[in-house]
């Protein structure tokens, strides 16, 4: 059964409690994490001091005993982190990555993790890391079980990161279209669901 994006968080907040009687992956529609900016770091210009951890979790609905196939939309503005022993499903997104121990806890990981089937998934994991934001807008399909516990957040071990606001450079004051209307500092994720099937 096909499910039209609902866009805006604001629909999300007002209905969400309705939403997931009829919406199994009604937490994950819209769903948004900005990572911030709260101050400067002037002893590197083109990052920004940050909180370590932004999460933002639910429990996915349904029929009880199933487990849904959920087709996501990501989109983000991401600094590179390194993840190693992983699996990575699909060539063409490299930077999603199932399972696998992250590498480089300095740099910003930004993971879904689901309680049941138990299961992290890392949305930007590259080669090696650098002081580069990397816009990314790419489908994945996961599979949830009904009453699974969703956790989706960036966490990083250190108070600064990679700040898509700085100026300079040519990978700097990107946007999401659609979401925002203006480059934004810090880093940021947005799913939306694109699909959602009872196996």
């Amino acid at each position: 059964m096909k499910l039209h994006i609902i866009a805006g968080l604001s629909l999300l907040a007002a209905g969400g409690a309705a939403l997931a009687q009829g919406d199994p992956a009604a937490g994950f529609r819209g769903l948004f994490i900005h990572d911030d900016c709260i101050g400067e770091n002037t002893q590197q210009p083109d990052t920004c001091l940050h909180a370590r951890t932004h999460e933002k979790s639910f429990t996915f609905g349904g029929r009880t005993g199933a487990i849904y196939d959920v087709r996501l939309r990501v989109r983000g503005l991401f600094e590179p982190t390194r993840i190693e022993g992983g699996t990575v499903p699909d060539a063409a997104p490299p930077f999603f990555v199932i399972g696998g121990e992250d590498k480089s806890t300095d740099y910003s990981q930004w993971h879904i993790e689901v309680s049941a089937p138990k299961a992290s998934y890392t949305l930007n994991h590259y080669p090696r890391t650098s002081h580069t934001i990397y816009k990314e807008d790419f489908e994945v399909t996961i599979p949830v079980a009904a009453g699974a516990t969703v956790l989706v957040q960036t966490i990083e071990s250190n108070d600064r990161q990679i700040d898509n606001g700085a100026s300079g450079k040519p990978d700097r004051q990107q946007m999401l279209e659609g979401i925002t209307t203006t480059p934004q500092p810090g880093q940021m994720l947005r799913l939306d669901v694109l699909d959602v099937k009872a196996r």
